[in-house]
């Protein structure tokens, strides 16, 4: 079996926080390095916590691990002062503009789901990435999100002419990526694991940017489909 297209997830994935404009709000000085650390280790986290069962904490949650991390003096309240993160998802990961081209070339679509506010889109413009993708599906806009299968269904829907056994899905979470495309029926799932946390994931690559050479021989989909 093939792959005929693939669904990227966005933060983590395809861009991330843009340190200055945090650091801009926050008035601290923000290392790309730190956070690009700092930003896996607050998703694994996350990702466990929501995997064990525990779903009380949202976004808020995630924000103040990862504002703890880099440092940043009252991280609790770091996130409602950038918003929540709202229109900074302009940073884009290195290499990821060569890595879709190389998707692309092999002849599969690419579009995206993200679990966004309504902003995703012009992020992705800002970086520069926007024109690489079909269509990007924003949860805010469609009023779903991961690991909800809807909203993976909407991705195959929009595709069109495809079958969720054609797609491939790559996202930085365990739980709302990885997971919830297997769910929903897709034929692979694809963990970017930059710190190599998740050893346990058969398929899991460092960044976009090693995506399509990972995907050669690995056409078979993921166990259970």
């Amino acid at each position: 079996m093939t792959v005929k297209a693939m669904l990227f997830d966005a933060g983590g994935t395809l861009v991330l926080q843009h340190p200055d404009l945090m650091g801009n709000v926050l008035g601290v000085e923000l290392e790309p390095d730190a956070c690009f650390e700092a930003h896996y280790l607050a998703m694994d986290a996350y990702s466990r916590m929501w995997s064990g069962g525990e779903r009380r904490y949202g976004w808020e949650w995630w924000l103040e691990h990862y504002f703890t991390t880099l440092g940043v003096p009252s991280p609790a309240e770091a996130g409602s002062r950038i918003r929540f993160g709202h229109g900074m998802w302009s940073f884009p990961l290195p290499g990821v503009e060569a890595g879709v081209r190389r998707i692309l070339d092999r002849g599969l679509r690419c579009a995206v789901i993200s679990n966004s506010d309504g902003s995703i889109r012009a992020s992705l413009e800002e970086a520069g990435l926007s024109h690489l993708f079909e269509f990007v599906i924003d949860s805010a806009e469609v009023g779903c999100k991961k690991p909800d299968p809807e909203i993976f269904a909407l991705g195959v829907e929009q595709l069109g002419g495809v079958s969720s056994l054609d797609v491939a899905y790559v996202g930085d979470s365990v739980f709302h990526d990885v997971a919830g495309a297997r769910r929903a029926g897709y034929a692979q799932a694809w963990l970017v694991d930059p710190l190599g946390l998740n050893p346990d994931q058969a398929r899991r690559v460092p960044s976009v940017a090693e995506l399509g050479e990972a995907l050669d021989g690995r056409d078979a989909p993921d166990s259970g489909f």
